[in-house]
């Protein structure tokens, strides 16, 4: 979609008119440093490089633009183009300084015409609000004239201490106060009707044409300072074979520039996304009704919220983007650096020798809540962006699953359980937590998520008894599990299938995980 400054921006025609001046003002400044390099071009490449130090980017230029941002770039490559002079002075100063003062007197002209005129176009819609409120004023005078006077001759009525003239001439005046409210009141719908009518042209068809008038102007602007940018650069070429390097860097920078697409810049920087006001509507007054107060069509200012509801809509949809952008970054970051944990904590647990799991784990659970807390914040702002944009809410992220402990027994079974373990695996399966809720699953923790509390036993002498040989050392730490050591045999109570077993060991019963045990037949 193209740029239309008249739709895009129909509300910031003070930042058009000084948009204009800022582009006057840099073609000022590139013929003053087209004059300036010609002057050093005479002193050979001393003073070029002088220049083009001198010529360096400056606070208040903005680089967004393409022309302000190629016209840099050919300064950077003016330091290297020493030693090639004269034929480069005499060519330019016929070809780009005469066409530069020209750009530079047309466009204080054109700007000056469209600056009048958009200036006449708002004068004149001032008026005609200011010719509305006269006339409402007059109506609503006319009005509270026209009550009094009938209030006078209902008294008067009423008062037998009057002549009957007397009474006649308060019900004249009374019907005359009436008639002029009436024609008060004509005279202001009338009004009202033709400032609606003239709103309307001043804000869709007037005022759109003169900020076209801007744009054409800026665009044909930009595209002047491009072919003169051309015609400085195909100077330099007749004299200057040796430099191919730097004159390809040039070319590349001023092909760049694109008036269309800076205007899109420039609407994007400051476009609203407010509507032009809707008609006014008509007010009635009366000594018995309230006048109606005008509304605004923007929103009153509201202190910066972490939504950036305080912003315009088009520059709070683009804020958002620049965060949900910047969190996807984050995640992208943080998920990199755990999928490297990861492998280094099976490279660990596979060869002891190497390094210790444990301390990769707790650095792999202290990224995976950072990687948790980055994804909430991050479906928080989509669903900000989702909701400025009128789309449906974002679906949450997944975020890392949970890792299990390393084997810490040394004896024989612990060892063969560890060497039965495929290559390129973490030690005994993690697992899967019995009846937890929600929230409980999401957690991000280094040890086996809590068994359910202990259900029904077998009896000691049931003839299905079966028992276990511990694989690996573990450690209860919460209610219900028991802490058994590598080598112990214990006997199986209950294995519903969730991933931990009920066992007992001498006088205690409790929990462990089902991979860090044998059962036996």
């Amino acid at each position: 979609m193209s740029a239309n400054w008249g739709r895009d921006v129909w509300d910031q025609y003070d930042r058009v008119c000084s948009h204009a001046d800022n582009g006057n003002d840099f073609v000022k400044r590139v013929q003053q440093y087209t004059k300036d390099r010609m002057k050093i071009e005479a002193e050979y490449a001393k003073e070029l490089r002088k220049l083009a130090k001198s010529y360096q980017k400056r606070k208040e230029d903005d680089m967004k633009y393409s022309d302000v941002s190629a016209f840099y770039k050919m300064v950077k490559e003016a330091d290297d183009l020493a030693g090639q002079h004269e034929v480069i002075v005499e060519n330019s100063n016929t070809r780009v300084q005469d066409a530069l003062k020209k750009l530079q007197h047309d466009l204080h002209r054109e700007k000056k015409a469209h600056d009048q005129e958009g200036i006449r176009h708002s004068q004149n819609y001032r008026g005609a609000l200011a010719n509305l409120e006269k006339a409402k004023k007059k109506y609503e005078a006319a009005t509270q004239e026209a009550e009094r006077a009938q209030i006078a001759f209902d008294k008067a009525s009423q008062d037998m201490n009057l002549t009957r003239a007397a009474v006649e001439k308060t019900r004249q005046f009374s019907m005359q106060k009436n008639d002029q409210a009436e024609e008060a009141k004509g005279n202001y719908l009338v009004c009202l009707d033709q400032t609606n009518q003239f709103q309307r042209e001043h804000f869709f068809t007037r005022m759109p044409e003169v900020f076209s008038s801007f744009q054409r102007m800026e665009e044909g602007r930009v595209d002047t300072i491009k072919q003169l940018m051309h015609s400085l650069l195909d100077i330099e070429l007749a004299v200057q074979p040796i430099i191919t390097k730097c004159r390809d860097n040039i070319r590349e920078s001023i092909n760049s520039i694109d008036g269309a697409r800076d205007s899109m810049t420039f609407v994007e920087d400051h476009r609203t996304g407010y509507l032009p006001p809707a008609d006014r509507a008509f007010e009635e007054y009366s000594s018995s009704k309230l006048k109606t107060k005008g509304r605004d069509s923007k929103p009153a200012t509201n202190a910066p919220r972490e939504d950036f509801g305080h912003l315009p809509p088009a520059k709070r949809k683009k804020k958002l983007q620049g965060k949900v952008k910047e969190l996807e970054d984050a995640v992208k970051k943080e998920t990199s650096e755990h999928t490297a944990l990861e492998k280094m904590y099976q490279v660990y647990s596979a060869n002891p020798s190497l390094g210790d799991p444990t301390v990769v784990q707790q650095q792999l659970v202290v990224i995976g809540e950072k990687i948790e807390n980055l994804n909430e914040e991050l479906y928080k702002f989509e669903s900000y962006l989702a909701q400025a944009e009128g789309k449906d809410p974002p679906l949450r992220r997944a975020s890392p699953g949970k890792i299990a402990p390393p084997p810490q027994g040394n004896n024989s079974q612990a060892a063969a359980a560890a060497t039965a373990i495929p290559a390129g695996s973490a030690g005994p399966t993690q697992p899967a937590p019995r009846q937890q809720p929600p929230v409980a699953q999401a957690a991000v923790n280094s040890g086996p998520s809590a068994p359910p509390p202990p259900q029904e036993t077998f009896d000691e002498g049931d003839e299905f008894d079966q028992f276990c040989v511990v694989l690996y050392d573990f450690t209860g730490s919460n209610e219900g599990e028991m802490s058994v050591k590598a080598g112990e045999r214990v006997k199986l109570l209950e294995n519903d299938g969730s991933g931990w077993i009920r066992v007992r060991c001498g006088e205690g019963e409790g929990y462990i995980p089902l991979s860090y045990a044998d059962i036996q037949g």
